[in-house]
């Protein structure tokens, strides 16, 4: 993971500064591992043949006696444009509405985040708007675009692509 955490290019439009030093994601991940599935759930995408670590995919701020969450996801820069993301961020969804029943999955991406907002696109979300000054990155404020997704798009989306 320090390998994303620890890439400026990575971490760019991330919710957390770049890891300095590799304790930072250490520890990071030590939470991630402590989370109560009900709220939180992270894992680690990794590749098929050699077990190594590409990145994570996440639900986070989960409600769910509300039936949603919100979902993140971070992939190693030599490892994006590879479908790495999109098969990840998929089963994340797939866990989400079929296992969990959720309802709504949003995620919230930088504006200029163009890959990741692709990304969203193609596996159905639709953009709800734009939160200014939504996010606190170190001492800085950041805009966020809204994205979500029901669970009915993506049984209508899946019923149409068979």
């Amino acid at each position: 993971m320090h390998e994303c955490f620890g890439n400026p290019e990575a971490m760019r439009f991330w919710n957390a500064p770049v890891h300095l030093r590799r304790i930072e994601t250490e520890r990071a991940v030590r939470r991630f591992i402590d989370c109560s599935p009900s709220h939180y759930r992270f894992w680690a995408v990794a590749d098929g043949r050699t077990d190594r670590c590409l990145g994570m995919v996440s639900y986070h701020d989960g409600h769910i006696r509300n039936k949603r969450a919100a979902i993140g996801y971070i992939i190693n820069p030599a490892r994006q444009r590879q479908s790495i993301g999109t098969e990840a961020v998929s089963a994340m969804l797939d866990f989400c509405f079929e296992q969990l029943s959720l309802h709504r999955l949003q995620a919230f991406i930088h504006p200029d985040n163009r890959a990741s907002r692709g990304l969203a696109e193609k596996l159905g979300f639709r953009c709800e708007g734009r939160l200014r000054d939504h996010l606190r990155v170190g001492d800085t404020w950041r805009d966020e675009m809204v994205y979500a997704l029901l669970r009915s798009d993506r049984l209508s989306e899946a019923g149409t692509s068979r």
